[in-house]
């Protein structure tokens, strides 16, 4: 006689609960905030960094890729960001548009945390790269295409310290932003 073991469905089991996903948890509180600030993200790039103690959602705002020099003197949103951490921080916990601010040509600006009035909430030093400088540090990343296939990116760096720090790049002339 043959015996087959069945295995149920893990939803079919007592007690089961399902797994939650910090995915679509921090799309949600993306998508939420950026209703609140009135602005479009590109959720689909959205990144989720963090330690015990702090957390940090971010996604970059739609059409970044098209700012011109212009934009960004006049202080060009970049990037809807979320703050929480449970050590106090320069930034405060919530929700923030950040938008970043040089002259052309500069070596520095500023990055302006911006809450859901318009408010400048928080400042942060902005350090300005050449693609050539980004190369020095990373020249698999930056020595190779021309720098129109390289696409505007950001991504976010959380150290164990709860020092934390985002950089964008992109744009003509291309440029790295740190802050």
């Amino acid at each position: 006689m043959k015996t087959t073991a069945i295995t149920p469905e893990p939803g079919a089991l007592p007690g089961h609960q399902p797994t939650p996903n910090p995915r679509t948890d921090a799309e949600k509180e993306l998508r939420a905030a950026a209703a609140l600030h009135k602005v479009r993200i590109q959720v689909k790039r959205m990144i989720s960094a963090g330690t015990e103690a702090t957390t940090i959602l971010h996604a970059p705002i739609q059409d970044i890729e098209r700012y011109t020099d212009t934009d960004f003197s006049a202080g060009a949103p970049v990037l809807l960001m979320i703050f929480k951490s449970s050590v106090q921080q320069a930034i405060p916990n919530g929700s923030y548009v950040v938008k970043v601010q040089h002259r052309p040509g500069a070596t520095s600006g500023k990055a302006l945390f911006t809450d859901t009035k318009g408010t400048v909430v928080a400042e942060r030093n902005l350090v300005i790269r050449t693609r050539e400088q980004a190369a020095v540090l990373f020249p698999e990343v930056y020595s190779g295409p021309d720098p129109v296939d390289i696409p505007v990116i950001t991504s976010t760096h959380v150290w164990h310290t709860n020092h934390w720090a985002v950089d964008c790049a992109g744009w003509q002339p291309y440029r790295v932003l740190y802050y």
